[in-house]
């Protein structure tokens, strides 16, 4: 079954740390829109992948998102196969 989505960046940690990995570093890389309807792009990066990147109404979305991606890409989760 897909992994929540809520559950990305868990996911990831555990994912980084049962490799020997750094564990994940986030940063927003921008933040657009008005007050009341911001986007937020976030990036994740662990030492030795490249970085990925999500988008969201909040930064905690975007994180998730970013963390999805990640989890995608190597092979271990989730939405790319719900």
């Amino acid at each position: 079954a897909p992994r929540d989505a809520r559950d990305a960046k868990t996911a990831l940690q555990e994912w980084a740390q049962g490799r020997g990995l750094a564990l994940p570093k986030y940063t927003v890389v921008s933040r657009k829109g008005p007050d009341h309807a911001p986007h937020f792009t976030a990036e994740v990066i662990i030492a030795g992948k490249a970085p990925a990147r999500g988008e969201g109404a909040s930064k905690r979305i975007a994180e998730q998102e970013a963390a999805n991606a990640l989890l995608i890409r190597e092979g271990v989760a989730g939405k790319a196969h719900a």
